[in-house]
């Protein structure tokens, strides 16, 4: 190895007469026609004095051969050095691998003995590799890559496009943690190979490409996961959430306030709606503005999904709950032939009778539900009473009760208090807000205002009269019963109540999005880059749901975020260490993996992958 050193270059813009400044590490090598430069490494626009450019070279230089005594005080000098030998050992890396394999046609040996000081050994360039390894596989298994390659994507943009999606799996965050990640921790470029450009900006544009190809890699997926897993696709599960923005939001015209699910009243929204199948696999997502009714979105959904999958257009059971089973709704499932299960608002056509003749359909240590059904016009109703739901919803309503009373106690004090409300029309303002706060409490109660006589303008309220409707008792024994409709006369009651039991799959898929993939919150201030922010959301879970769902067939029920810990640990590294070779001191380097422990074989057994991700890598520092 020569020595290094800094040169600076300028280069000038032809347009705008701009001239720019670089500097490259170069090195001065003896060729045929006399000594040369030779370009190492170009350092781009680094903002360092020109004093400091031969300290910036050899620092460089000590951290390829071990040098120590040559490291830099200078933190900065000491980061861009760090960068810069990690650059110039994956470029040799490359070199000296392909070089190996073309001229080499035998295997290598099992066994290499080479005299080493052990007291130069070193352990560097530590990047998490486990989880990117089974992401990496499952991206393959889907076939991604074809059907971006067929939508027109470069072959040299695809791994940007994967490492997007690999990094909201494995390391949730915007895209600046996402080019740290990728920089910094990761091992991902090793397993997808580099792209021909990287930068921060791609990693932008790479989210753009990926949602331009929304409709073809929806479609692509949901035929790839029904092949792979032979999945009957029999029901369609129908629901929406939504995800709050940080930040005005002045460029996203989709960005409204609503009512937030998690109760962030102070932030702009983004709804999502989401149709899975009865395994729990994605088959169509489709965004819309925050304050987006539950009610308006089937059809529009419904309608997209069938002009991507025309496969489920017949012969579908439609299951979605209570916001969005509305009549009309469910007669447009009617007219176009899909079946339906939904929750029916309100509990009409049963009595407190019928509460006591139900049968039990399911019992366990920690609940008990019970079912009543009745038939009318094609279509079945089946009162479900879940003892677990009871206790919630006596909780619910017990404490609504308990804060609603000692409010009307507060008002009925207040009249005969020194400087507290006494005005008849404003006490009757007070109760009327009451009521819309605590409306489980509300309809138990009925509320009397008592004025004091005359007929004056200011007046005063004397009392606050309350007493229970007959009908509290009523009321109390719905606790923990909700009520099923649907046209499928041909389930049985329990069929009927597990399939809507199946709805909490998709609650479980927002779940996932928003703890273990990053969907919340958006700080994007763009339509565009806010669109492609919960797509590649929606991608990742596609992986995810794929890992847990093998996992699962093979009794490993763990979760991702449980699985991705474990793998954290199996690592990629880099071991450095001086070699005698022909009577020189060499310094070597040797990237390989960490040795994987019991649980990462087993869960590479459970996915059918190997359990060395990656081959062994030898070179010289000193090529």
């Amino acid at each position: 190895m020569y020595p290094m050193y800094i040169k600076k270059v300028k280069k000038s813009n032809k347009n705008s007469n701009k001239v720019y400044e670089y500097l490259h590490l170069v090195e001065n090598i003896r060729t045929e026609k006399g000594p040369r430069q030779r370009l190492i490494l170009n350092l781009g626009s680094v903002n360092i004095p020109s004093d400091q450019h031969k300290e910036l070279a050899n620092c460089i230089e000590s951290l390829l051969t071990g040098q120590k005594e040559l490291f830099s005080v200078d933190p900065e000098i000491e980061r861009i050095a760090t960068k810069a030998s990690n650059k110039i050992r994956a470029r040799r890396s490359e070199i000296t691998m392909t070089d190996k394999k073309e001229s080499s046609d035998s295997p290598q040996e099992s066994s290499v003995y080479e005299q080493v000081d052990v007291l130069s050994l070193q352990a560097s360039q530590l990047r998490s590799l486990g989880p990117e390894y089974v992401c990496h596989s499952i991206w393959n298994e889907l076939r991604f890559n074809d059907v971006l390659f067929a939508s027109g994507v470069s072959k040299h943009m695809l791994p940007l496009l994967e490492a997007q999606v690999i990094g909201r799996l494995t390391s949730p965050g915007s895209e600046r943690h996402t080019h740290k990640w990728i920089e910094d921790l990761s091992a991902i470029w090793e397993l997808t190979g580099k792209p021909l450009k990287y930068s921060l900006s791609s990693l932008y544009r790479a989210g753009y490409t990926l949602f331009e190809c929304k409709e073809s890699l929806e479609r692509h997926l949901s035929k790839q996961e029904k092949e792979i897993f032979s999945l009957p696709e029999r029901m369609c599960f129908f629901d929406l959430t939504n995800t709050y923005f940080e930040g005005q939001m002045a460029g996203n015209p989709n960005a409204k306030r609503g009512r937030s699910k998690e109760k962030r009243r102070d932030c702009k929204l983004l709804t999502m709606a989401l149709v899975i199948d009865e395994h729990g696999f994605p088959k169509y997502s489709k965004l819309y503005p925050g304050n987006q009714g539950e009610s308006k979105t089937l059809r529009q959904i419904i309608e997209s999904l069938i002009a991507a999958n025309p496969a489920l257009a017949k012969n579908r059971t439609v299951v979605m709950d209570a916001g969005i089973a509305n009549a009309e709704n469910v007669e447009y499932l009617k007219r176009n032939k899909f079946h339906y299960i939904v929750v029916n608002k309100g509990k009409k056509d049963f009595s407190t009778d019928d509460t006591d003749q139900m049968e039990t359909i399911r019992e366990t240590d920690d609940c008990t539900i019970e079912v009543k059904r009745f038939e009318r016009d094609g279509e079945a109703l089946l009162l479900c009473h879940s003892t677990a739901r009871a206790g919630k919803d006596y909780g619910i309503r017990n404490r609504q009760e308990t804060i609603f009373l000692e409010r009307l106690q507060y008002f009925h004090d207040g009249l005969s208090q020194k400087n507290r409300t006494k005005s008849y029309p404003k006490i009757l303002e007070m109760i009327g807000r009451l009521r819309e706060k605590y409306p489980k409490a509300s309809k138990l109660y009925d509320i009397e205002v008592v004025p004091e006589a005359g007929t004056h303008k200011k007046i005063k309220a004397t009392a606050v009269l309350w007493n229970k409707r007959d009908k509290y008792k009523e009321i109390s024994k719905f606790d923990g019963c909700y009520v099923l409709r649907t046209d499928r006369l041909d389930l049985s009651d329990t069929e009927i109540w597990e399939t809507y039991i199946m709805l909490t799959r998709i609650e479980g898929a927002f779940r996932s999005m928003k703890s273990h993939l990053g969907l919340r919150p958006i700080f994007h201030q763009n339509e565009k880059s806010a669109n492609a922010h919960l797509f590649i959301s929606v991608l990742a879970y596609h992986i995810l749901h794929t890992i847990e769902y093998k996992l699962r067939q093979h009794g490993e029920n763990r979760c991702w975020a449980s699985i991705r810990e474990s793998l954290s640990t199996h690592q990629r590294l880099t071991i450095e260490y001086n070699v005698k070779k022909n009577h020189k001191i060499v310094r070597q380097h040797m990237r390989v993996c960490s040795q994987p422990e019991p649980d990462h074989k087993n869960i590479y057994r459970l996915l059918g992958l190997k359990e060395v991700p990656l081959p062994r890598k030898i070179y010289d520092a000193n090529v």
